[in-house]
């Protein structure tokens, strides 16, 4: 559920009005997109406000993509140790044996 109080915030020296649940998370995230397109419009001729943002949001999903492929990555290394230590764990252990029902009981 998102939050009823807005969060104002300057992206590419225009201020914007945003809601969410979390206000600090709302600024980061805009802190964010802003710093990327101001640092794509100062290498750019002109100063244009629209093509910073397509270069900026392509950016940003290229760093998205490249953590997801990390994350994919650990995930199944660690998958793999996993399945490694339950094989060594069941290597060591003595095989099941068939239970019993004692004779008293």
């Amino acid at each position: 559920m998102t939050s009823d109080k807005s969060v104002e915030v300057r992206i590419f020296g225009r201020i914007h009005h945003l809601r969410g649940e979390d206000p600090e998370h709302v600024r980061e995230a805009a802190r964010m997109v802003d710093e990327n397109m101001q640092s794509i419009a100062s290498r750019m001729e002109t100063a244009d406000g629209y093509r910073a943002a397509v270069l900026a949001a392509l950016q940003l999903a290229d760093r998205l993509l490249e953590e997801r492929a990390a994350m994919e990555r650990s995930r199944a290394q660690t998958e793999a140790r996993v399945a490694r230590m339950i094989e060594l764990l069941d290597r060591g252990r003595a095989p099941e044996e068939p239970e019993t029902q004692d004779p008293a009981g």
